[in-house]
């Protein structure tokens, strides 16, 4: 009985819901492909996370905007996942994002400084190189860094050296993951940048791991055949 249980909620679990936003994530999005991870794409700076919850992500690529931002809070503490890469330099945007994480001072606006570094072993990292420097130097372009705050894990930094990578982790599993590199824009990173740092980023989220939702005749086939098994086993026992 305990293995028919658990075959059906193999059958019956549903695939995390993943909605790719920002404001240039062609990068983020060519990255999604070579990983076979299935999105929802808007054109939107900060999609609404109304509908989504535990377990589901919002991916947000941004290099510049001037939208002050949408409240997560809510999706956070529901075991939402939040993950954004680049910025902006506009003074509503940090704002927002201080309401987030602790800044440093970001009044000098984007700039850039040496390579990426990983701060230590970590989920969120696990694929990325310890060390790496990018062909494409407008990828290390930032607008940010980290200090020490509330549920706050640094994850990279580089040589200036500024925490450029960091994580504040939710109640039911939320995260807010946030690399500040511009590495999903479009045209700021090569092939090769692609290939060692953008797509083992999106990999390291670990969203292909979830099981995808059923085919409806797919699902009563496999119920079915549950129940049958099901007979089989009380009539041996």
């Amino acid at each position: 009985m305990r293995l028919i249980l658990a075959l059906f909620a193999m059958v019956t679990a549903s695939q995390a819901a993943v909605i790719l936003g920002g404001t240039n994530h062609d990068g983020l999005k060519a990255a999604l492909d070579t990983a076979g991870i299935t999105y929802s794409e808007e054109s939107t700076m900060f999609p609404d996370p109304s509908g989504l919850g535990a377990g589901d992500y919002i991916i947000l690529s941004n290099d510049g905007g001037l939208d002050p931002g949408a409240d997560y809070t809510a999706f956070l503490n529901a075991g939402g996942r939040l993950v954004m890469t680049g910025g902006s330099n506009d003074d509503a945007f940090r704002t927002w994002l201080s309401g987030y994480f602790n800044l440093t001072d970001t009044a000098s606006g984007w700039h850039t400084d040496g390579d990426w570094h990983k701060a230590g072993p970590h989920p969120l990292t696990s694929l990325l190189p310890n060390d790496y420097t990018f062909e494409n130097n407008s990828a290390t372009y930032h607008m940010t860094g980290f200090l020490p705050g509330t549920d706050t894990t640094f994850l990279g930094q580089n040589d200036e050296p500024f925490a450029i990578a960091a994580v504040r982790t939710y109640a039911n599993g939320g995260y807010f993951y946030y690399m500040a590199l511009d590495i999903g824009a479009n045209g700021y990173t090569t092939a090769n940048d692609q290939a060692n740092f953008v797509v083992p980023f999106v990999r390291s989220l670990n969203i292909e791991a979830t099981s995808e939702v059923p085919e409806p005749a797919t699902f009563t086939l496999t119920a079915a055949a549950l129940l049958g098994l099901a007979g089989v086993m009380r009539r041996r026992a």
